[in-house]
């Protein structure tokens, strides 16, 4: 028996590490009727925008990284209380709005043979990461579901004082998954939390291996835990605001909105 057990993480290793996969994921935050209702008009697209990201897999590495069209969005819209064609006078309003999602470029490289996770995100700054893979501790149900044509488990986690659901495949039986995620015994191609979920759109396994370039660390690094608790302090300084400001004869109005 003990020797059969061997055998079959032998095996599921031999296939795992010989596979090379391509996966296309979006990420999109879970926003309710009453949650876009109370955000501001001006800032809704960005809280129901999706963003592209690669899931790339040979040889025990993997990388996750945003497509090159994806970058941190800090876009402003003008509006003024009365038409600017028309309007020449004084006592002109000028209201500006300045929408702000500053969490959208990263990338994750895991190296499963070595133990070792590299990062790179924005939060408020530039942070670069190094740490050990993590410890997710899923707890896998019985529960099942077809994703993309693969037929997928449930699986759960509490880490870093969030609740997290993976759907994963046995069919590709390699550990990887999105943003940081893997540790199950199959892709990921799902993941979600109250606010927030990765969605697989499509997947591709090659028979060649995919060069996989090992990222260069800029400055000093963090581990996760180090970067969850910068995250969690910041949270409360990033409130959204309004500010008032009178230039001339145009009275200018600036809302910040910070979307989580």
């Amino acid at each position: 028996m003990k020797l059969t057990f061997i055998l079959s993480i032998l095996f599921f290793y031999s296939i795992g590490y010989s596979q090379s996969v391509v996966v296309n994921f979006t990420e999109k935050r879970i926003v309710s009727k009453e949650k876009l209702e109370a955000i501001p008009e001006f800032a809704r697209k960005n809280a129901l925008a999706t963003y592209d990201y690669t899931l790339e897999y040979s040889n025990g590495v993997s990388f996750y990284k945003n497509n090159s069209e994806v970058k941190n969005v800090d876009s402003v819209e003008k509006s003024d209380s009365k038409s600017t064609k028309e309007e020449v006078s004084s006592n002109k309003q000028e209201i500006l709005h300045k929408v702000t999602n500053k969490f959208v470029e990263k990338w994750y490289y895991a190296d499963f043979n070595k133990d070792e996770l590299l990062f790179s995100v924005y939060n408020g700054k530039d942070f670069y990461g190094k740490d050990h893979l993590l410890q997710w501790n899923w707890q896998i149900s019985n529960e099942t579901k077809e994703i993309n044509g693969f037929q997928c488990r449930k699986a759960t986690s509490e880490a870093f004082g969030y609740y997290f659901t993976a759907w994963f495949t046995e069919d590709i039986a390699i550990s990887a998954g999105p943003d940081k995620f893997n540790g199950l015994p199959g892709l990921i191609l799902y993941i979600g939390t109250k606010h927030y979920e990765y969605v697989a759109t499509s997947v591709k396994v090659n028979k060649e291996p995919i060069v996989i370039v090992k990222p260069e660390m800029s400055g000093n690094t963090v581990t996760m835990t180090e970067l969850e608790r910068y995250v969690k302090e910041g949270v409360s300084k990033l409130k959204s605001g309004t500010t008032n400001e009178v230039k001339g004869n145009t009275a200018i109005t600036r809302t910040t909105t910070v979307i989580r």
